[in-house]
């Protein structure tokens, strides 16, 4: 694959909107959590993940790490599950629990201000684990993406972190995809 983007200089002719040469030449990507936390605020975003990863089992930090790479013109590697060994460990151990009990504690805790406030402990928890997965795949970036033209990026994510999904999930990801490429870059 040829490179571009990021360690270009230059930025590859795709039709991405609010994108400049500037946002990309000669830096490091915008840090991954301040730009997970923009994508997610924007409407719809939050829903659409959330859909995908209650009903496609797919993991909202993977993903937003996927997007981001394509947004800094990077694609996943081929050997990626063996980098990501460490990563779903993480999640599996500490995220899932936590959002298990999260979630358990919902109907409890409705009216019952002591449930209420450890639901709300066990949700800062569960939102510091996922920060820590992001902090864990950002730091995968260099060995883990290589640079890439956008078209064959987004086909290693597809086929490296989502896989096969129904259309409508799909759909989603599309939609993910494109609100992710209409964002601002942060300033580095």
């Amino acid at each position: 694959m040829r490179s571009c983007g990021i360690l270009s200089g230059r930025l590859p002719i795709s039709g991405r909107m609010n994108k400049s040469v500037d946002s990309h030449s000669n830096r490091n990507p915008s840090p991954l959590w301040p730009w997970a936390l923009a994508l997610y605020a924007r409407p719809g975003v939050s829903e659409a993940l959330l859909a995908l990863q209650d009903k496609a089992d797919l993991d909202v930090c993977e993903l937003l790490w996927g997007l981001w790479l394509l947004a800094h013109d990077r694609a996943p590697v081929a050997e990626l599950a063996s980098r990501l060994a460490p990563v779903r460990q993480w999640r599996q151990h500490y995220t899932k629990p936590l959002r298990r009990l999260r979630r358990d504690l919902k109907a409890q805790a409705a009216g019952h201000p002591v449930l209420e406030q450890m639901r709300t402990h066990i949700k800062a928890a569960e939102l510091q684990s996922e920060r820590e997965t992001l902090r864990q795949l950002e730091a995968l970036t260099l060995s883990a993406s290589i640079p890439c033209p956008p078209h064959e990026a987004f086909k290693a994510f597809s086929r490296l972190l989502i896989g096969e999904l129904a259309p409508h999930h799909q759909a989603l990801i599309s939609q993910l995809h494109l609100e992710s490429e209409n964002m601002v870059p942060p300033s580095c």
